[in-house]
């Protein structure tokens, strides 16, 4: 009986399985594609153009397509870059407190110089899609213009408060050094305030505001102050008209006027910069080029306490077809080299006053 059993059990195992394979399988649900939204395009996103800044833009990677849509916003705000290309042979050095720093290069280089940088608060990524067809990713980036704007008008008010209290500063201070000190912050800040103003008028541009009186007159204190430094500009050895001229020019862009002198009796502060420039043979006896080799070294010292706060020494090196251009670009270059440090180290000591 109970082998009976058994086979019937069997059986019914064996019909069910069959009856089981026999049955047709459900297919998979495929998703259907996303259409392609109507922002991708540049038509209505939902976002008017009164309200909103958009931008759009893709990549093959989300996060590279979010960070380009985000980039296309700040295009509106005009930012603007300058790139400046340029062979050259060079040779540094730099001394400050016993430290002495050597550097020496001869490539082509590429500078990029951001005139102004953005920071877009408040952008926010509204919307994602991927093309079946092709893998891209879409995004799409806003700027609530309202909230945008208040963010503005916030940070305008703290500038302002911070242009009083330095202008204050400024007015109290006796000596010229000092003046300069404050003279320096205060610009600063308004070339501050004058780019978030430049931001608002995007942003809003029938609602932006002129600056207030008091702006303006705080930039004429300050500009008068920087003014009032007497810097003499002491040139010895080979007197470098090119390397002259680009220190004034470098001290001119930050409001005080360089003067170049034979000694430095009664000025504030005093540069005596000595350049030396060769002509230099090329290792290549079959070369057509030209090199000239210019080195310079600037000692900066406030007169009145003969006090120096910097000694260092820079080196250039230039070639080209003709004696006379490699010359000329090898003043140049070292122009730039010492003007750039000589403006950076009076900034920094009128800033420790």
């Amino acid at each position: 009986m109970p082998r009976i059993f058994a086979a019937v059990l069997c059986a019914a195992l064996l019909a069910g399985c069959a009856s089981t394979s026999a049955r047709p399988q459900r297919a998979a649900a495929i998703p259907a594609p996303t259409p392609r939204p109507a922002w991708v395009d540049g038509a209505d996103s939902g976002y008017p153009r009164s309200r909103f800044l958009t931008g759009v833009s893709s990549a093959d990677d989300l996060n590279a397509a979010k960070d380009r849509a985000r980039g296309e916003i700040s295009k509106v705000f005009s930012a603007q870059v300058t790139v400046n290309s340029a062979v050259a042979a060079a040779e540094y050095t730099s001394e400050t407190q016993g430290k002495t720093l050597t550097s020496s290069s001869q490539n082509a280089s590429q500078n990029v110089r951001a005139v102004s940088q953005k920071n877009l608060e408040g952008v926010e990524i509204a919307a994602a899609w991927r093309d079946p067809t092709n893998g891209q990713y879409f995004a799409l980036a806003v700027l609530e213009r309202s909230k945008a704007l208040a963010s503005l008008e916030e940070r305008v008010r703290e500038t302002d408060a911070r242009t009083r209290d330095l202008a204050a500063q400024l007015a109290g201070a006796a000596e010229k050094l000092q003046k300069a000190k404050y003279a320096l912050k205060l610009l600063g800040l308004l070339k501050n305030r004058a780019d978030l103003a430049a931001d608002m008028r995007v942003l809003d541009p029938a609602g932006a505001s002129a600056p207030g009186q008091d702006v303006n007159a705080a930039r004429r204190d300050a500009v008068r102050a920087l003014a009032a430094v007497d810097m003499a500009l002491i040139m010895t050895a080979d007197n470098s008209a090119q390397v002259t001229a680009a220190v004034i020019k470098a001290l001119n862009g930050i409001g005080i006027e360089a003067r170049v002198a034979a000694a430095a009796g009664g000025a504030d502060i005093a540069a005596e910069c000595e350049v030396k420039l060769s002509a230099v043979a090329d290792a290549d006896p079959e070369s057509r080029w030209h090199w000239h080799r210019g080195t310079g070294s600037v000692a900066l010292k406030e007169v009145k306490t003969d006090k120096t706060f910097l000694n260092f020494s820079a080196a250039a090196k230039e070639a080209s077809a003709s004696a006379g251009e490699a010359r000329f670009k090898t003043e140049t270059a070292l122009g730039k080299k010492l003007s750039a440090e000589i403006l950076r180290a009076v900034s920094a000591y009128l800033e420790n006053q």
